[in-house]
């Protein structure tokens, strides 16, 4: 009875069937593939909470030790393309207005006189306001900056003791080596169970799920024939994905790919054997 009511033979048929039906249909390759690689592209390139390459306006009224520390530090930025100095407030507000920059920093005349009096240095700092979210990353990372250039001013003040956070597998916090690896998981679900809706639906429209079920084939075989090559090439996405996430944007791999390609494979399975 098991043997009757459970086939390899029938199964590997059937699982032959689905995954040349999806490669050589040049629409079904076309739906399955194209659109998670582009996603990839998409998302790692463009779609990033970090602010990079920005034009940074500055207008120096003092020229003291401070505020030319303080210009040095912002030339040597890496989120910094280029710092434009400027000679009136006016062209800071032309700049900002034209979009020519993000930000702009506007040093008074007593900055380095109040910080060698032991006060408080204070700069102003004008942001465009049409770009809300790279203004505020932009503001973040000037008040990182100047935070720095306080510390050296007062070495010995005494500071509460600050709580470090160190991630352990991206230390500097670059954002393309959070996006990439939770891509790769979530467009290799939805490919498992976009292909096994596709195979669902082509069935359907040709006419021959019905005659699929009224053949030989039992309803097992037919429910892991469906989720079978969803779960191979849902798999074969993400292990592509992840080479290019090594070999293209350059993340390191410290896993073991034997003990990751499990996980995938349960993952693919159950989306798509929930269809």
């Amino acid at each position: 009875m098991l043997t009757s009511a459970f086939s390899f033979t029938r199964l590997r048929a059937q699982f032959i069937k689905e995954v040349l039906s999806v490669l050589r249909d040049p629409r079904s390759r076309m739906v399955v593939f194209v659109p998670p690689i582009l996603q990839l592209l998409v998302f790692a390139f463009a779609a990033t909470l970090e602010v990079r390459n920005v034009d940074i306006a500055v207008y120096d009224q003092d020229a003291g030790r401070w505020s030319h520390e303080l210009v040095q530090r912002l030339d040597s930025a890496r989120f910094i393309t280029h710092v434009r100095h400027v000679d009136s407030q006016q062209q800071l507000h032309e700049l900002i207005d034209r979009g020519e920059v993000i930000a702009a920093l506007a040093i008074p005349v007593d900055f380095s006189r109040s910080i060698a009096a032991g006060e408080s240095g204070r700069a102003q700092v004008l942001v465009d306001g049409r770009r809300s979210n790279s203004g505020q990353i932009t503001v973040a990372y000037l008040s990182t900056i100047a935070a720095d250039v306080g510390a050296e001013v007062v070495p010995d003040a005494q500071a509460p003791t600050p709580v470090v956070v160190r991630h352990w597998f991206n230390p500097n916090l670059v954002y393309r080596w959070f996006i990439v690896p939770g891509l790769t998981g979530i467009l290799a679900l939805f490919s498992a169970l976009l292909i096994t809706s596709l195979s669902i639906a082509r069935e359907r429209e040709l006419g021959t799920f019905d005659q699929l079920l009224v053949s030989p084939t039992s309803t097992p075989e037919i429910i892991i024939s469906k989720s079978l090559p969803a779960l191979a090439i849902g798999t074969a996405l993400g292990l592509f994905m992840i080479s290019a996430g090594v070999f293209l944007f350059g993340i390191p791999f410290t896993a073991r790919l034997r003990s990751c390609s499990p996980a995938w494979c349960c993952s693919s399975c159950r989306w798509s054997a929930s269809v």
